[in-house]
């Protein structure tokens, strides 16, 4: 890397365009795609000097002595030594990042063009330290700086708590490019570092394996760090756990009333225990999607029946599964009910059995509600914590592995409902919360109907104002809401090949340029570029360690198939 007083070149022709600038680089060794740039500057005529930061995001080699036009016979052509030299033109395309304000410290694109002709220097890390320094009290570490990963150069890139936590973060890439594990190390700072709340429903189980037997699971890989930074609050973030945990917060683990799951956590997981009169007309259509008008007419009947018998919460499900079967009569000749003559035309064994029969398979699927045999129901001030306590942080894993894609719809549609409306209570209202949508796709779906878009999407408008922000993450950013993803102002994105879901990307936000989609194929794992709000300009991270054990991870599949032999 050229050394902070080498110059690499001068810019040329327009440089009206911040994400336009082409500089002639002196040499084919003056700089390589990927590598920051700076440019001295001066916003005023009386203004002191300032440097601007840019990217190089192309470079272009050309040289006469072999050009194209010459045709096949360019393969014959000998050249004297020291001519290919003179004979070459090389361009550097640069993207200007911007400078940095010294009055508020923010990252500001300027407003008059950089003089064309000035030259284009290299930066060292600590030019880029200081440039993209952070106050550790409002914080997080998410890595490194490609190019500066380790040593002493490395370059820490730090995420802004206040911005990442309640304007909400979208995370996409394919399979196995590092996204959960990213996210995984953003909710352990969030819980250990900031004192915070974190949801992550679960889909298959990932992150449940950091509460494996009922115990913190921490990785066995942290004594191999060898940033001593990021090793040292690695470390403290080991404590803080152990310290939450004792003071009742940490990891909570919630998971459906399955003897799989309670065995799978030693015991130490809680049920969930849903109240179902707690959904609404809309809700129930989402959850039995092609009902009759007279079917919902024996829904509505029953439920009103339901909430006379037990007219303080919480209620009974299975109250419910009787009236709509063996107690059918019961509502139909209930005269507190005032039912009209549609209703009672409606009331047929027929509806109520189909109602029944597919409101129980939901029931028994989901394995989540409150019954007077699960015990208490689930009190969302005890999951998320309560605002006007001094209570713990801690991360409630909501373990889903294994439940039908309509069975963890409702029970994420059905939760997220109730901490954003416990959330915007006037008498008790719960902490600020962060909620994590793993497979997003599924929750929160660009078409077709899922009951869990509707609250995602109200979240996703109206949560900041309540201190309730989300995490969507995504194989297929495609076959997601874009009304979800256009609100968040966080963006990570990692290793993307699809051309549909690189066009949905471009769509959906205004944060990332060409220059960085087509970044986007060639990342390694653990590599992601992060844009928005939460971060200064965006850039290609490479995502630090770990505290606690992450079960997303593929399994080597030789070691378990055993060493090979011909039969």
């Amino acid at each position: 890397m050229p050394t902070n007083t080498e110059y690499l070149g001068r810019l040329i022709g327009n440089t009206g365009k911040p994400n336009d600038l082409k500089a002639a680089l002196r040499g084919s060794f003056a700089a390589r795609r990927g590598e920051f740039v700076r440019i001295p500057h001066k916003e005023r005529e009386n203004d002191p000097d300032t440097d601007c930061l840019g990217r190089i995001t192309a470079v272009s080699r050309h040289n006469v002595l072999f050009s194209q036009d010459l045709g096949e016979g360019v393969s014959e052509v000998n050249v004297l030594p020291g001519s290919l030299a003179s004979g070459e033109t090389l361009y550097g395309a640069i993207e200007l990042i911007g400078y940095k304000d010294p009055s508020t410290g923010e990252i500001r694109l300027p407003r008059r063009p950089l003089d064309p002709g000035a030259r284009v220097y290299g930066v060292d890390f600590e030019f880029l330290r200081r440039f993209y320094q952070f106050s550790e009290e409002t914080s997080i570490h998410i890595g490194n700086l490609v190019g500066y990963e380790s040593g002493a150069r490395t370059v820490p890139i730090y995420l802004d708590v206040n911005t990442l936590a309640t304007e909400h973060l979208a995370v996409l890439a394919m399979t196995g490019s590092g996204k959960s594990y990213t996210v995984g190390r953003i909710i352990e700072r969030l819980v250990a570092q900031m004192n915070g709340t974190v949801i992550v429903f679960d889909p298959h189980g990932e992150y449940g394996k950091a509460f494996a037997k009922g115990q913190l699971q921490f990785n066995e890989g942290l004594s191999e760090v060898t940033d001593a930074r990021d090793k040292e609050m690695l470390e403290r973030i080991v404590q803080n756990l152990r310290k939450l945990q004792e003071k009742g917060g940490g990891i909570r683990v919630y998971t459906p009333q399955q003897a799989a799951f309670d065995n799978k956590y030693s015991d130490k997981n809680i049920h969930l225990a849903l109240q179902f009169d707690q959904l609404d007309a809309e809700d129930l259509s989402g959850i039995l999607p092609g009902v009759s008008e007279p079917q919902m007419r024996v829904l509505d009947a029953c439920f009103r029946k339901w909430k006379r018998e037990e007219p303080n919460p919480p209620r009974d499900v299975n109250t419910l599964l009787d009236l709509l079967g063996r107690r059918l009569d019961e509502v139909k000749n209930d005269p507190e009910l005032n039912l009209s003559p549609e209703e009672q035309r409606a009331l047929s064994a027929r509806s109520a059995a189909i109602v029944g029969i597919r409101l129980r398979r939901v029931v028994d699927e989901a394995k989540s509600f409150y019954s007077k045999a699960s015990g208490t129901p689930t009190d969302i001030g005890n999951l998320v914590g309560r605002r006007a306590t001094n209570e713990p942080g801690r991360l409630a894993i909501i373990d889903l592995q294994g439940l039908s894609d309509e069975a963890r719809q409702i029970i994420v549609g059905l939760l997220s409902s109730e901490i954003l409306d416990q959330a915007a209570s006037k008498t008790d209202p719960i902490r600020p919360c962060f909620i994590v949508y793993e497979e997003g796709h599924n929750f929160a779906p660009a078409d077709g109907s899922s009951m869990s878009r509707g609250v995602i999407k109200k979240i996703a408008a109206e949560g900041r104002k309540f201190g309730v922000g989300f995490a969507i993450i995504s194989q297929r950013p495609s076959k997601l809401d874009p009304d979800v993803t256009s609100q968040c102002n966080t963006l990570i994105t990692m290793r993307i090949k699809n051309p549909d879901d690189q066009r949905f990307i471009v769509k959906s936000t205004e944060q990332l340029s060409q220059a960085d989609i087509d970044e986007l194929p060639a990342l390694s794992t653990g590599e992601a570029l992060i844009s928005g709000r939460s971060i200064p300009a965006p850039l290609l991270v490479r995502v630090g360690t770990k505290a606690l054990i992450h079960g997303g991870e593929s399994p080597r599949i030789l070691d378990e198939w055993g060493p090979g032999r011909l039969l």
